[in-house]
C-alpha cells in the first residue's frame, strides 16, 4: 500500500515539475511566446491590427485587413490556420537577410484573438 502512495507521489511531482519547465513557452490558446526568429533584428511592432488568415502556396499568412501587407509569422497557432479566418493580432516584424525573397515579411505573433 505505501509503495502505491509513493509511486503516485513521485508521479505527482514529474507532472509538476514538467508543468513548470513548460510554463511560459505557450499561452493558452497555443500560441508560442518565444521568439523563433531569435537570429534575425527586430526592426517594429505592431499592436491592435485586424485582418485575415490567408493559404498561399501552402503556407498560412497574415493579410492586413486593407490587404497591402502579408506577414509570415512562425508561430501561428494550428488552430488558427484555417484561411479567412478574422484576427486581431500584435506582433514583431523581423528583417529579411540580403539576397532573401519572402512570400510575406517574417514575424513573430505577441498576441492573437479570433473576431
Amino acid at each position: 500500500m505505501s509503495l502505491r502512495i509513493i509511486s503516485f507521489i513521485l508521479f505527482l511531482v514529474f507532472l509538476n515539475i514538467l508543468g513548470c519547465s513548460l510554463k511560459g513557452k505557450m499561452g493558452h490558446d497555443g500560441l508560442a511566446t518565444s521568439d523563433c526568429l531569435p537570429e534575425r533584428k527586430n526592426l517594429e511592432t505592431l499592436s491592435d491590427q485586424t485582418g485575415s488568415v490567408a493559404l498561399v502556396a501552402d503556407q498560412y499568412i497574415l493579410l492586413s485587413q486593407d490587404k497591402n501587407h502579408r506577414y509570415l509569422a512562425c508561430n501561428l497557432p494550428e488552430s488558427y490556420k484555417k484561411e479567412g479566418l478574422k484576427i486581431k493580432f500584435s506582433l514583431v516584424i523581423k528583417e529579411i537577410l540580403p539576397n532573401e525573397r519572402h512570400l510575406a515579411t517574417p514575424a513573430v505573433l505577441k498576441e492573437v484573438n479570433p473576431i
